[in-house]
């Protein structure tokens, strides 16, 4: 072969090596990969017997050597774990004889993680640890290739100050007086707007070791509206002595004290009885011994309903409120920072919530007095007759679902949600009634209609690029509430209208009801109204209800930032009412379900169609909007333009 030969020759053979070698490198490439795979699925499967109870320490800075006592309660802690799903001592039964074994790693950093999430939720501590280790030698009689369980613990201060603004919170007592209406829009109770207010506390985080919260606050608003709260929330089960049978009912069984014998003679079935499973978060909230906390709750509080209705109420209640779980706000400003007691509000709460609270309030109504004339009302004659004093004394149980059941709490494209409260009210206060609300929102994606709806196959990819289809999301919402009056033998309702006091009376209107009226713009009036509130004061109607159907889109992709912050555009039609039912020409809502009742409360619906944008913040949900009423009455209320802020849908 030439020289001339050999030189050609040689780049091809380069070429080949080359490929040779990135063919060697790409192999080595993939076989490490699935090298890691094989790892990563050996270490989730990997089988971990847990002991019990785990070690509690405390977590410290180890510069200054100093090592804090810890003021948290060991079997609390224990217990916690436990119903967070972490196997102590023996494992979790399975669900049903064929799910798999839940003593893998990964089955236990699921239930650590849900562990830490709850501990921190309670807003006692900065930093949860949970550490898994070989245990040493034994000499407790168990396994001794079982893995210790350690839980650091960095508790927050025992004191807490706060100073600062934010958006008025609700009456914890009031529990919803008004209905949110639509699924999208902000939450306005008894149909008013959420006011900036003037706020500060002082807080005593987990005195007792159980995360139980004392709070506080004084909050002032624009308004000059002035309140005062006390809080005190703590678990049911540090209310009692640790020997008592409830206590033991309670909490969940410590593996350790089940011998040998009793454990073969336990069926899953019974053994379920005994340790806590759950499976995700939603579930995890519901569940649990420790997660169930009694609170008390008292207030002075300075209401300001002269816009509407002419008037102010001064209240100071106290009461007691058995709740699921007191993982905390999810989110919002106010006491507490992020993290609230469970005697919030309900639909503040993160997760299901379920509650029974029992109240009693003095109640003051103050009509307005006239500007120009101080010993003349500036009010209805309805409203001039229920000034004066009243005592209420209730209990009301309720359930909230607060958007786990949706992609997000504030901004939902997918899932459902739904809340249920029944409030009655009696002896020995001068109000008696029964009160029942609640609703439903659901939200469905086009992408799943386009699917499920018109049959488009599962293998036909839907174009990313498709400005119609992604992101764009139906939703609908329906909400009703009703009140039937209750007299107990002439105690109760005397001199009340219509038997239902004006504060417990369902207003309707607003962003957060029914777009394209103002807050209380719908509903019986009275034939005149004070100076601010022009066209009749609002007395309120014991019979709602508000509906939406609403299509929402992202903003357009050159709208970067507002679509990257949750911006959408959406477009909706509501429509809604709120009726007496003497005005129906009956006074029981008995009757109500006859024909010529349904059709009159569809004849009094109002209707309003519109369109606007919304934003899913980290504190709640921002929407403006621009409604035209279609379908009103010659006294309502109205107004088109329109912004709202909340923090619960539905």
């Amino acid at each position: 072969m030439s020289n001339g030969q050999s030189q050609a020759a040689d780049p091809f053979l380069q070429q080949q090596r080359q490929q040779h070698a990135k063919l060697q490198a790409k192999r080595q490439q993939q076989m490490a990969q699935r090298l890691n795979e094989f790892k990563a699925q050996y270490v989730a499967e990997y089988k971990m017997h847990l002991t019990s109870p785990a070690q509690i320490e405390a977590l410290y800075d180890t510069n200054d050597g100093v090592k804090p006592k810890l003021r948290s309660d060991r079997d609390f802690i224990n217990a916690r774990l436990l119903e967070a799903g972490l196997p102590l001592g023996g494992g979790v039964p399975d669900v049903t004889p064929t799910s798999p074994s839940q003593m893998t790693l990964f089955a236990h950093s699921e239930a650590a993680t849900r562990f830490v999430h709850d501990l921190e939720g309670t807003g006692c501590y900065d930093t949860v640890q949970v550490l898994f280790g070989n245990s040493k030698n034994r000499e407790d009689g168990q396994n001794d290739n079982a893995i210790d369980v350690t839980v650091k613990l960095k508790e927050k201060n025992w004191y807490k100050l706060y100073i600062g603004g934010g958006v008025n919170s609700e009456d914890i007592s009031s529990l919803g007086d008004g209905g949110d209406a639509s699924g999208l829009g902000a939450l306005g109770v008894g149909g008013a707007l959420p006011k900036l207010q003037f706020e500060t506390s002082a807080s005593l985080l987990n005195i007792t070791g159980f995360a139980d919260v004392s709070t506080a606050s004084y909050s002032v608003d624009q308004t000059g509206a002035s309140s005062f709260k006390f809080i005190h929330d703590r678990p049911l089960c540090s209310w009692m002595p640790k020997q008592n049978a409830f206590y033991e009912w309670l909490m969940p069984r410590d593996p350790n004290l089940i011998d040998a014998g009793e454990r073969e003679q336990q069926s899953n079935a019974e053994m379920n009885e005994r340790q806590v499973f759950v499976s995700d978060d939603a579930q995890y909230s519901l569940g649990g011994g420790s997660h169930t906390t009694l609170g008390i709750h008292a207030l002075l509080d300075e209401l300001d309903y002269e816009s509407t209705r002419s008037y102010k109420e001064f209240s100071r209640s106290i009461g007691l409120r058995l709740a699921n779980h007191c993982r905390g706000a999810a989110r919002g400003p106010g006491v507490g920072g992020t993290n609230k007691p469970s005697v919030s509000l309900p639909e503040s709460m993160a997760g299901p919530y379920l509650y029974l609270d029992w109240s009693i309030k003095l109640r003051d109504l103050l009509p307005r007095r006239h500007t120009e004339f101080p010993f003349a009302l500036d009010c209805s004659k309805e409203v001039a007759s229920q000034s004066g004093t009243t005592l209420k004394h209730s209990l009301t149980g309720g359930m909230y679902l607060n958007g786990c059941f949706t992609d997000d709490r504030f901004d939902p494209t997918m899932g459902y949600d739904a809340h249920l409260t029944c409030e009655v009210a009696g002896p020995p206060g001068d109000v008696g009634f029964c009160k029942v609300k609640g609703g439903a929102s659901w939200h469905w994606p086009l992408e799943l209609l386009k699917m499920f709806v018109f049959d488009v196959p599962d293998e036909v990819p839907i174009n990313d690029e498709d400005p119609v289809v992604i992101g764009a999301t139906i939703h609908s919402s329906f909400h009703a509430g009703a009140i039937q009056p209750l007299a107990f033998n002439g105690l109760c309702n005397n001199g009340s209208y219509r038997g239902i006091p004006l504060s417990d009376r369902f207003y309707v209107g607003g962003p957060g009801q029914l777009r394209g009226f103002l807050p209380a713009g719908i509903g019986p009036r009275a034939s005149k109204g004070g100076a601010t509130a022009p066209g009749g004061d609002s007395l309120g109607g014991d019979l709602f209800y508000t509906s939406t159907l609403a299509a929402s889109v992202p903003f357009p992709r050159y709208f970067s930032s507002l679509r990257q912050n949750g911006g959408r555009i959406l477009g909706f039609a509501n429509a809604g009412t709120c009726v007496s039912t003497s005005s129906l020409g009956s006074g029981s809502l008995l009757s109500l379900a006859s024909t010529p009742a349904l059709s009159q409360i569809m004849q009094s619906s109002r209707i309003a169609v519109g369109g606007g944008v919304s934003f899913g913040l980290p504190m709640g949900r921002f929407e403006a909007t621009y409604a035209v009423p279609v379908r009103f009455g010659p006294r309502d209320a109205r107004k088109s333009l329109q912004f709202g802020f909340g923090f619960s849908f539905g």
